[in-house]
């Protein structure tokens, strides 16, 4: 869906709604699961690119805003996110 009043194209959480946003990291193990709806409330629409910034923030990444390591692996597993709705 392309949005008029947002500032990318990219999907946003609001576009989760009912089912649940999860993240993984090959580098660091993580895997999270976060109910999209109970999401949506607390941080409002984002971008999922800016999202998932905020959650490797969020969850104590270091590599996240650190120019001079490794970027940080998060990624959204789609196909999973896809199952949950």
């Amino acid at each position: 869906m392309i949005r008029q009043n947002n500032k990318y194209s990219s999907p946003y959480l609001s576009d989760y709604r009912g089912g649940k946003i999860i993240v993984r990291c090959e580098k660091c193990g993580m895997s999270k699961q976060y109910d999209a709806d109970t999401m949506l409330e607390r941080v409002k629409d984002k971008a999922m690119p800016d999202l998932l910034n905020d959650i490797a923030r969020a969850e104590g990444c270091k590599q996240i805003d650190d120019q001079y390591s490794d970027k940080c692996g998060l990624r959204f597993d789609l196909e999973a996110m896809r199952k949950s709705r």
